[in-house]
């Protein structure tokens, strides 16, 4: 779902490199719980949200809040310095558990601080 105010919402389309990258990512650890930050371009402005790639940061535990806003501010930095076309733009998570599906206190907080760098971000939850 978006993270937003009571604005108006935009599609998200996600990339081929975007969508194999998380997959992967999850997969390669099945039985833990993988995160990551997606980049991309555009939001409610343009209609539409690209997310063009994808950062995986941890699987296992999730990311405690320093080490967390290291990186974010890193990714950050490095994604506008890369492209302007490409920005810290929303944050993925799966869960440990398979049937766990929705987003925890931790994936919400995150994708709350991701939505101070951008404030259309998204939060995915991806399926194992």
């Amino acid at each position: 779902g978006l993270l937003h105010n009571a604005r108006e919402m935009c599609e998200v389309e996600i990339s081929m490199r975007a969508y194999v990258k998380m997959c992967l990512h999850t997969a390669r650890y099945p039985h833990m719980a993988v995160n990551g930050v997606l980049l991309g371009y555009g939001g409610s402005q343009m209609g539409c949200l690209y997310l063009t790639d994808c950062v995986p940061l941890s699987h296992g535990l999730l990311p405690l809040s320093l080490p967390l806003e290291v990186a974010l501010t890193q990714i950050d930095l490095w994604s506008t310095e890369e492209q302007e076309s490409r920005m810290l733009v929303g944050y993925y998570q799966a869960n440990a558990n398979l049937d766990d599906k929705s987003p925890s206190t931790a994936a919400l907080r995150i994708a709350g601080r991701v939505s101070e760098y951008f404030e259309d971000a998204v939060l995915i939850m991806v399926r194992k």
